[in-house]
This record gives C-alpha cells, structure tokens and sequence, in this order.
C-alpha cells in the first residue's frame, strides 16, 4: 500500500494584494467537500456576520459542522467548476438582530408545554455563504437556518421540547420571508438562493445537530428536499444497533492505538446517509508527540484505517491539546492515505 507524506512548512500565504475585483481568481486555495473543490475567491473576506447566535445549545464545532454542511448542500446547485467560494457579505450583525428579532422572523405567539409557559426563540442563527463568478459578481447565495425546539422556561435553563414538526414548519414559513428580506433589501431578484434547515440537537447531547431540509429558489418559493442525514459517535449505543461491522471495527481500531499508547485519546465522529456511514472523521489526541512518535503514530493509524475502514472516506487530525500534528486522508475504496505532518 502506498502512502503518501506532506511535510507542511507554509501552510497559509497572502498573495494578490491590490487585486482588483474585476480580475480573474488565481485559483491557489480550495476547500474540498465530497471530492469536490470550491476556490476561495481573493483577496479573502471574512463573513460580516460575526457567528451571530442567539438563545441557542450551539458551541463551538457544531458550528463548523453547522458551516461546512452548508458548503456541501450548496455543491448541489452552485457549481464547483463554475463558482469561487466567498464568506457571506450581505447579513451583517446587525441585519441578523433584526431579523430574529420577536418582530421578524421569531415572531410567534407564546404557548404552553407540559404546563410551562414559554415565548419561543425558535431561530437561534443564520448561516449566509456566497457563491461569485471569476469576475466577482454574485452567482448564488446559501442561508442555513438553525432551528432550536428545546426552549428554557426559567433562568436555570430548565427546558421542554417543542413539536419538530412544529419546529421545521416554522423554519420553512421563515425561509420564505427571509428570501423576501434579502431579494428586497440588496437587489438580488435574478439571483438563485438556497436556504437548508439545521435542527439542533439537546442540550445533554454531544454531537450535534442535522441539517433536516434543503432548497433553492429562483424566485420566491422554495420546494424543500428532506435529507436523511445523521452524526452519531463510533462507540455510541446508536452506532451499535444501526451499523454493528463498523461498531466493531471502531473498537478494533481504537484498541490497537491504545495498545501502543493508553495516554491516546480517540474519538470517531460518523456521519450516516440513512443507514450507510458514508464518511468518518477520527481525532486522535496526546498531551506531546515526538517527531519520530508522530511519524510512527500517523503510519499506525494509516495502515490501520485502510484495513478496518476500506470502504469510507475517513479523515484523522492528530492533536497535541489544541494544535494538530499531523492530518490523515483516506478515499473512499482506496488502498493509500495522504499524510500532512505540521
């Protein structure tokens, strides 16, 4: 088996300062979903959002898991070929207080569940990607939508669970109104727009939550998809009773790093389509690493992903604490992984 390393001496440099935005994208940097690439358009933006929340059980990486959903739903209509990849530009922070406000799109009479009276804040976010044209100009926009049905009814955050259905039609009511908003406010009639549903998960819960819904509109209206996607952990009860051969080979594979290291710490995140795991991010985590123990630890972990986990993409970060060490990719169906060392 072949496997390929990548000693990373320069991971980010800034080139094109000055360009103007009528000039053609060098195409240096990507970000790959689903083996597919969107070049990032420069020179880069951030998002004037600013990950604004409000009321909500997201932290922290449920929000990468909220975004780079996002992205992947998007490779659906915005072509990868054809589109540069750009934070959105358009839903600042303060264009996203009004919004969920009670007079906008949180606007929903309070209601009582299980005998406690609650006034919902059922929109926790707003998630706005862009996709432009080499030239800059704007070819499609994404909007997530985080939908919260866990609502606090006292300050201790005690909370009752509102209907999902209830939930979701109220999200999709908002999709609506909120492609009103921007096709008003920024002069975007002509310009397709697809807005997906996020359901956060518990507060108890660890994982996160799933985008539950996708659509795109030309117009006004959306037609929305369901998508039957789920997030469980490899050594959760879920895992055990859906998909028992990767349940196991999870636990094959965590013996045999824990063998060689019981200080590891290893976690496996699969993400389901139905009942077929169709992609595994694995982190693996130690206080310090040599260098020759994380060239070690990264072949143990290659040779060792390929035999249990042939079949799935599977992507490994190897953590020192917060920093990453080394970065493992494996395709799906391929006999060899490509190993980035920091």
């Amino acid at each position: 088996m072949v496997k390929k390393f990548f000693v990373i001496l320069l991971i980010f440099a800034v080139t094109g300062c000055g360009r103007s935005s009528n000039e053609e994208v060098d195409p240096t940097y990507s970000i790959k979903y689903n083996d597919d690439y969107y070049k990032i358009y420069m020179p880069y933006k951030k998002g004037v959002g600013n990950n604004y929340i409000i009321n909500s059980n997201v932290v922290d990486f449920n929000i990468e898991t909220i975004e780079k959903g996002l992205i992947q739903l998007s490779n659906n209509f915005f072509s990868v070929n054809d589109c540069y990849y750009q934070e959105g530009q358009y839903l600042t922070q303060n264009r996203l207080k009004e919004l969920l406000g009670k007079d906008k799109l949180n606007k929903i009479e309070t209601q009582t569940i299980k005998g406690k009276k609650i006034n919902p804040t059922i929109i926790s976010a707003i998630y706005e990607k862009n996709f432009l044209d080499k030239q800059g100009n704007i070819k499609g926009i994404s909007l997530g939508i985080v939908l919260n049905q866990y609502q606090a009814y006292d300050q201790n955050n005690n909370y009752v669970v509102m209907d999902k259905n209830q939930v979701v039609d109220f999200g999709k009511n908002a999709s609506n109104k909120l492609i009103d908003y921007m096709r008003d406010n920024f002069k975007l009639d002509e310009v397709p727009i697809m807005v997906a549903l996020y359901l956060e998960a518990s507060p108890e819960s660890n994982v996160g939550g799933n985008y539950l819904y996708y659509g795109v509109s030309d117009k006004n209206k959306i037609t929305f998809n369901y998508i039957d996607q789920k997030n469980y952990y490899m050594n959760s009860d879920n895992v055990k009773k859906l998909d028992v051969t990767n349940y196991k080979n999870f636990e094959k594979f965590e013996n045999v790093i824990r063998n060689y290291d019981n200080s590891i710490y290893v976690s496996g995140l699969g993400f389901y389509n139905g009942n077929s795991l169709a992609k595994l991010d694995i982190t693996i985590t130690k206080s310090y690493y040599s260098y020759g123990d994380l060239l070690y630890i990264s072949q143990l972990l290659s040779d060792n992903v390929i035999k249990y986990f042939k079949d799935v993409k599977v992507v490994i970060e190897v953590k020192a604490i917060n920093d990453i060490k080394s970065y493992i990719v494996k395709e799906e169906g391929e006999t060899s992984t490509d190993i980035f060392i920091y």
